[in-house]
């Protein structure tokens, strides 16, 4: 297994990025163009859709843990169906470490213990993306 964090300081409450964290409306602005669905509780779905491409559900995996405000931990699949198998975990830990000032942090747990990259290029503006949207109101370009 690999683990990678990603973490940066927003001007935002902790509630703000939660928000985004949680509301399609906000995920597909910095998310990859993905809306995300789910009900955020554990043992749910969670699932990122994208408009682009043949496939709209991009992302999909399972809730596995929530501390709302604090904590969202899920993994996500690959595969198809009987076919699908965890690819990694994800967990957004928020922290608001003073008025109007919150830690974000995205650690990933990759099955994968190979470098790519890419990967963690995506997962880098990802969370840059989220701090732009929070702080400037502008989409992070795709």
């Amino acid at each position: 297994m690999r683990t990678r964090t990603f973490s940066l300081y927003i001007a935002a409450t902790a509630e703000q990025v939660w928000r985004a964290l949680t509301d399609p409306c906000l995920t597909r602005r910095f998310y990859l163009g993905c809306a995300v669905e789910s009900t955020f509780t554990a043992g749910d779905t969670i699932v990122y859709r994208t408009t682009i491409g043949p496939v709209t559900d991009a992302l999909h995996g399972e809730i596995i843990h929530v501390e709302p405000h604090k904590l969202l931990v899920h993994s996500l699949f690959t595969g198809i169906g009987r076919e699908q198998e965890v690819h990694c975990w994800l967990a957004w830990e928020v922290a608001e470490v003073e008025p109007g000032l919150t830690r974000a942090a995205l650690t990933c747990d990759d099955l994968d213990r190979n470098p790519d990259p890419e990967r963690d290029e995506t997962w880098s503006r990802v969370v840059s993306g989220l701090k732009t949207v929070l702080e400037t109101g502008a989409e992070m370009k795709r």
